[in-house]
């Protein structure tokens, strides 16, 4: 979500009879632990930010350091519980487990997601181009041969049908959608906490255990690299990991057996021994 959607689905229900530039100017200062950095912003600045007229990239860079998501659970937390149920319902969509109950941490994290992404849209975009920073995957060999048993294989199935779409897109050509799609880090989070994390543990074969785990580590160590801007970790490093570890997990398109070191150049790059 861009900020000036966010902006207009909160002001007609917390922002009173303030003016788009006085209302905008509010939301920011809200989540800043400094609401300082932001007093040589210019209402017009402010008014086309909420309009979508400008990006909010050079104002999101600019707080970056300050923002910090527990200042607004506060600021919201000044709101009634009927205004709270409609900030439920206006998030719903984009927020699937929001209730009255963890709206105020739930919309807070989500602002600040947002500002986080666009402060590192200009940087990303200097990035290669979209083909060139595609992680290849090797050819399909199928076979019929699969080395789990039938509940791995069962469980397995509903683990990639959770992972596979979302896997693709971070690993290929439309990776820029993970960069500004966060509902695609959104659901990662969510599936791990609320389901894979206690499922993935019903798997009975170690090896495909040791690599499910170790898929769902490398998801959410992208998500942190992406939004904590002091990681050491290499996004692309926790891309080709990422790639890796999916090709292991489809035995039936890639058998075990292929030397795919020789097939892919950058495949040992990012193996996993």
């Amino acid at each position: 979500m861009e900020f000036t959607e966010f902006a207009h689905l909160l002001k007609p229900i917390i922002g009173g009879g303030d003016n788009t530039s006085i209302f905008t100017r509010t939301l920011l200062e809200s989540i800043l632990s400094n609401d300082e950095v932001l007093q040589d912003t210019s209402d017009s600045s402010f008014k086309a930010y909420f309009n979508g007229k400008s990006k909010i990239t050079k104002v999101a860079q600019k707080i970056q350091r300050n923002i910090d998501p527990e200042e607004f659970v506060c600021y919201l937390d000044q709101f009634s519980d009927a205004t709270i149920e409609s900030i439920c319902a206006a998030f719903q969509i984009h927020i699937p487990n929001i209730n009255s109950h963890n709206a105020s941490y739930e919309i807070a994290n989500y602002f600040a997601d947002i500002l986080r992404v666009a402060a590192n849209q200009k940087r990303k975009s200097t990035h290669k181009s979209a083909n060139e920073d595609a992680i290849k995957l090797p050819n399909k060999h199928k076979t019929e041969h699969n080395p789990y048993s039938l509940e791995d294989i069962t469980i397995l199935q509903e683990f990639t049908s959770d992972y596979d779409n979302m896997i693709i897109t971070i690993i290929g050509e439309n990776y820029s959608s993970f960069l500004v799609d966060l509902s695609i880090q959104n659901k990662i989070k969510i599936l791990y906490e609320k389901k894979w994390v206690d499922k993935a543990e019903k798997f009975t074969d170690p090896t495909l255990k040791s690599v499910v785990f170790g898929l769902l580590g490398e998801l959410n160590n992208l998500v942190y690299s992406f939004f904590n801007s002091e990681s050491g970790s290499s996004i692309r490093q926790i891309r080709l990991k990422i790639r890796n570890l999916f090709v292991k997990l489809h035995p039936s398109d890639y058998p075990i057996d292929i030397p795919y070191d020789v097939l892919i150049d950058d495949w040992i790059d990012g193996e996993l021994y």
